[in-house]
């Protein structure tokens, strides 16, 4: 590194690049990676040093000083910086952001009484110590062929210390976590470190635990669901050399652990790696990256991949290793489907003290069979349904009023219960999903005071309480994102349902994500076809996913297990693929399409997401980006990298907290060109859009809504 009389520091605001200050320490080297003090308008703010330079480029006595250093050493090595740099200019965000927004808190901040905290009582390890729970293995068994042949070809890879990237490809109980703990174990046995990526914090228990009980101390975990604290303790110790696996959700890919030789991506094909607001990167993408910079592994691992990384693991781009057998002679599920547009009987729904007849809309006469013989067998049920709360639909019969989010144009959620069981007396609270916002139920009438409100519709806070009602002697929970707040609930729950504490399991998405229960033999799907019904390319893709996930959480013990899948689109091929467990088919089938309509993999796409709270701001700003990206596109067209430009249009849902949404698309063959329009309309933004409005990139959107 030169010497210099002057530097460049990044800061953590909204800028296109960093900011050149003079070096007044002259007995102190500038050491990239370190934080500053430093002037930034009329505050101070924490800096990151970048690099020394020795000719500014502007006039010297404009440059202020760096006012203090704050570290002996770097906190952040040259390559892991040079990580942030790339995935802050793949993704077109603020390279300060960048860092303050994947960084434990309290390492790097513009705000005031944060940079006092930092300034007068530096960040350091403090020695506290996070528990981390055991996850019972379930005793010794034998590797089976398949898992012995992928750990040998991981294991040869790993050998030979350069980038591979790997799809595994495993049906559900293929035994592929056993593939990443004894990859892992030759991994450290010849000085490398490991990072373990898992989709949502549910998952890090039992990830965590299965690691921990295999390698005890050199386990760290890092996701959003720890303490401040907690989290800064465990990236010192991680930065130090202490913990040499790191476990955690996307953020951990930021991680600073030093040389990997080994990055799996468990479940890769969840869009949760995908961040969707701020810095909007995709983890799974940025572990390949990052493997390439270390020189690692790389696995990805799923039994329903993504279609774009089977498509490159089947083109030579990824090694393809599959794992068609589950362990343990264990067999997939029998899976049936029941065709909910015929009309079936009713069933009998205990309440009052006495039993009543009710039609229950949204339980079929089969599958509450069926529920009922897995109890009298002993035996667990999971019950699935994607949509949160008690009711959906919250109205007045006698005017017809909905009751609607006055901040977003979405209708309230009635929710009896948030969280913890009795949290509300009386009704509840109508809740926005997108925005928080919270009112209490059932409310009077606002347009004619009517008080016969009624709701319709179900979620998982409504099935697990009917559901209760039907089998008494049951013991039921729920797991969905309103428990989820809370990590220690969270884990209770998945821990009791594991070992039999749990008869019913209901829950949403989170139940479909590498979790095994033993004792699970019934999994009952009770609407396959409501991701099928959005505006998404991928909605299929989606679908088809989370039925074959759901499904194999059943029959992974000794006793076999079947599914039941309500449905009003029982023909469609997502649904009728899932139910014979048939990845190739449904890539066969969805490929074609995709090639036909030139989404993903055969195209890439950058949405540029524009917002405010004055439509008409909003509208001619997105009005404008358009013009623009059309004049623009004829100069990207050399190679026959054409680009198509979609819109503008309003986002499906056209006002969220407050802001007014719109969106322009811009689609091509290749990045490159994409790339090259983006960067024209960025160039211009402060002519094109207009005071309020705020212009946001989404690079390879994983949702257009």
């Amino acid at each position: 590194m030169p010497d210099a009389s002057f530097v460049n520091i990044v800061v953590p605001l909204p800028l296109s690049g960093p900011l050149t200050y003079r070096w007044p320490f002259a007995s102190t080297r500038p050491v990239k990676g370190c934080r500053v003090l430093v002037p930034v308008g009329r505050r101070q703010v924490v800096g990151l040093l970048w690099d020394p330079i020795s000719s500014p480029r502007i006039e010297e006595g404009r440059l202020r000083p760096v006012v203090s250093v704050l570290d002996s050493f770097p906190i952040l090595s040259a390559q892991l910086l040079d990580f942030y740099e790339w995935a802050a200019s793949y993704y077109f965000y603020p390279l300060g952001l960048a860092l303050s927004e994947s960084l434990p808190p309290g390492f790097f901040s513009a705000r005031k009484k944060v940079v006092e905290k930092i300034t007068s009582r530096p960040v350091k390890e403090t020695g506290s110590r996070l528990r981390l729970d055991t996850w019972e293995s379930g005793g010794d068994f034998l590797l089976t062929s398949q898992q012995r042949g992928c750990i040998e070809e991981v294991c040869h890879l790993i050998e030979e210390c350069r980038f591979h990237p790997v799809l595994l490809h495993g049906v559900t109980g293929s035994g592929k976590t056993e593939v990443y703990l004894q990859a892992t174990r030759y991994c450290l046995a010849r000085g490398k470190n490991v990072l373990v990526l898992v989709p949502e914090i549910a998952m890090t228990a039992q990830a965590v635990g299965i690691f921990n009980d295999r390698f005890g101390d050199y386990v760290a975990v890092l996701h959003s669901g720890l303490t401040d604290s907690q989290r800064r303790d465990e990236w010192w110790k991680i930065k130090r050399g202490k913990k040499r696996i790191v476990v955690g959700t996307r953020s951990a890919i930021f991680s600073p652990v030093s040389d990997l030789g080994l990055i799996v991506v468990d479940e890769e094909h969840d869009p949760s790696y995908k961040q969707e607001e701020k810095f909007r990167y995709n983890a799974r993408d940025l572990a390949l990256v990052r493997g390439k910079m270390d020189k690692a592994v790389v696995v990805l691992g799923s039994a329903t991949p993504s279609l774009t990384s089977f498509f490159h693991a089947i083109s030579g781009k990824y090694q393809l290793i599959s794992m068609k057998d589950r362990v343990a002679e264990a067999v997939l599920p029998c899976v049936t489907l029941i065709d909910r547009r015929k009309k079936e009987g009713v069933s009998k729904v205990k309440g009052g003290g006495r039993s009543r007849t009710s039609k229950v809309s949204w339980l079929s006469d089969r599958l509450k069979e069926a529920i009922g013989e897995t109890l009298a067998n002993r035996e667990q049920v999971l019950i699935f349904l994607n949509r949160r709360g008690f009711a959906t639909y919250v109205f007045c019969p006698e005017c017809g009023h909905v009751f609607r989010c006055p901040n977003c144009d979405v209708s309230l959620t009635w929710h009896r219960e948030l969280g913890q069981p009795n949290t509300y007396a009386g009704n509840g609270v109508l809740c926005c999903h997108y925005c928080a916002a919270r009112y209490p139920a059932l409310p009077v009438c606002p347009v004619c005071n009517g008080h016969a409100i009624k709701a319709r519709g179900y979620g998982t806070e409504r099935v697990a309480n009917e559901l209760a009602r039907m089998f008494p002697d049951a013991r039921v929970s729920r797991l969905d994102r309103d428990i989820s707040s809370s990590r220690k609930r969270i884990e209770e729950i998945l821990k009791g349902f594991r070992s039999g504490a749990i008869d019913i399991l209901v829950g949403t998405q989170m139940v479909t994500k590498g979790h095994d229960f033993p004792g699970l033999t019934l999994v009952g799907v009770l609407w396959a076809d409501m991701s099928l019904n959005v505006p998404e390319y991928n909605a299929a893709e989606r679908t088809f996913q989370l039925l074959t996930q759901v499904a194999g959480r059943a029959g992974r013990g000794r006793r076999p297990g079947r599914v039941l899948i309500q449905s009003f689109m029982p023909d469609h091929y997502a649904i009728t693929l899932a139910k014979g467990h048939d990845f190739p088919g449904f890539f066969d089938k969805e490929v074609k399409i995709r090639q036909e309509l030139g989404y993903p993999p055969f195209g890439r796409m950058i949405n540029l997401k524009l917002s405010g709270r004055k439509k008409a701001a909003v509208e001619e700003s997105a009005r404008r980006c358009g013009v623009l990206a059309r004049k623009v596109v004829p100069r990207t067209l050399e190679g026959g990298e054409g680009v198509e430009v979609l819109g503008p249009a309003p986002s499906p849902r056209a006002r969220i907290k407050g802001r007014y949404l719109y969106q322009v698309l811009l689609k091509s063959s290749r990045l490159n060109g994409l790339r090259l329009t983006c960067q024209a309309v960025l160039k211009n933004q402060a002519e094109l859009v207009l005071p309020g409005v705020r212009l946001e990139v989404d690079v390879d959107p994983q949702s257009l809504t």
